[in-house]
């Protein structure tokens, strides 16, 4: 089953390590050292911990238009003869490491906290998790100031989306109906916990961005994507040519603010790319390499292929610029700034969408370092387990 995706696709990505909650943060001179090309400068700030049994579970979030940084993680609470882990997110000031708040998502007494869900964050700097426990599955909503906003009881679900209209999608993407078969479900919710609508989905489905749910649906040799809005409501269907494939949960974007970028393969044709406009309709389709790798980065994406990036709008192609990148499997990510992501043997670039040059780099793994890109300059690293260090990188 393809589920849904979390975080991939952006600059918040995991390499190794864990990151334990706790502790006060030191600052550390950057004049103390220059960044070089395999190595990164000295710390801005870290975060000195204390306990090995909490962990670190997600990349640093930069709340925006404000100098917050909220830092996802979990601790361990004791319920029967075990312990569990519950989520924890902690608020940090970005310049300085120094702890703002700390909210735990979980009530003082519940029974077997067994899992907590990914975060989502609300446009005003509300976090959101869902918390499955003893007594079923519970909607947790944080404001930005760490207090609690409302805790509602919820069906089953795993996943916890925050869209563009403040509505927040669930989904439980093992759901099975009276006959056993998976019918996986998805519910909508407003911004105060009220339950406005829910609807089953077919097993290949995607959240692109904070604007559609999409669904992979029909049989295998007339495949269908339905598109649904933040309230699950049914925008339309595009119906793919006959025997297309498509993978939505890693060939599907968010594109120029409500169109969709899908990338399929048709039979005796090849790789393609259609934008679809919010009715459903294709306002453009591209023929692509079948070993091409595609980001979308708002209104443009870019498209590596046969040791050249592209970068991309509705007209056509913008830019392009000879790149080797030494990877059997290219990948392209976008960063929270928009800028693009490559990995090559000597390291991490990001790479600037108007010139397509690199304008920060960062080493490959460094005694497995768990890196997380933040955007504009600013890069996370967990090391020994024990410690979150900021970086702030130099322009190449």
């Amino acid at each position: 089953m393809v589920k849904a995706k979390f975080i991939n696709r952006v600059a918040s990505f995991i390499l190794a390590g864990l990151l334990p909650l706790g502790g006060e943060a030191t600052a550390a001179s950057s004049a103390a050292g220059q960044q070089t090309a395999d190595r990164l400068p000295e710390p801005a700030w870290t975060a000195a911990l204390k306990s090995p049994l909490d962990g670190y579970t997600e990349a640093p979030y930069h709340v925006p238009n404000s100098n917050t940084v909220y830092l996802p993680s979990y601790t361990l609470v004791n319920s029967g003869t075990k312990s569990w882990a519950v989520g924890v997110v902690t608020a940090v000031d970005k310049t300085t490491g120094k702890q703002k708040w700390s909210f735990s998502f979980y009530k003082k007494g519940s029974p077997y906290p067994w899992t907590t869900s990914n975060y989502a964050y609300g446009k005003t700097g509300s976090v959101y998790a869902l918390v499955t426990d003893g007594t079923g599955t519970k909607l947790y909503s944080a404001s930005a100031a760490g207090k609690s906003n409302w805790t509602v009881k919820v069906p089953d679900a795993e996943e916890v989306y925050a869209m563009n209209d403040g509505t927040l999608l669930l989904v439980d993407p093992d759901k099975r109906n009276a006959a056993g078969k998976l019918t996986p479900w998805a519910y909508a919710y407003s911004a105060s916990g009220v339950k406005i609508s829910d609807r089953s989905i077919s097993e290949t489905y995607a959240v692109l961005g904070d604007r559609y749910l999409v669904s992979l649906s029909g049989e295998p040799s007339k495949p269908k994507l339905e598109a649904y809005g933040p309230k699950l409501n049914r925008l339309f269907a595009y119906a793919l040519p006959n025997g297309a494939y498509t993978d939505v949960a890693e060939g599907a974007w968010l594109f120029d603010n409500a169109n969709i970028l899908l990338r399929m393969n048709v039979p005796k044709t090849g790789n393609k790319l259609v934008a679809l406009n919010a009715q459903g309709k294709a306002v453009w389709e591209r023929k692509i390499a079948g070993n091409a790798a595609v980001q979308a980065l708002g209104s443009t994406y870019a498209l590596y292929a046969n040791g050249e990036l592209g970068l991309y709008g509705n007209a056509g192609l913008i830019r392009k610029k000879a790149l080797a990148i030494d990877e059997p499997m290219p990948t392209l990510l976008q960063a929270p700034d928009r800028r693009i992501i490559v990995r090559s043997a000597e390291g991490w670039n990001v790479i600037d969408p108007a010139t397509l040059e690199p304008i920060y780099h960062f080493p490959s793994d460094q005694k497995l370092l768990t890196y997380h890109y933040a955007g504009d300059g600013y890069l996370y690293a967990v090391s020994d387990a024990y410690r979150l260090s900021q970086y702030r990188l130099a322009k190449a």
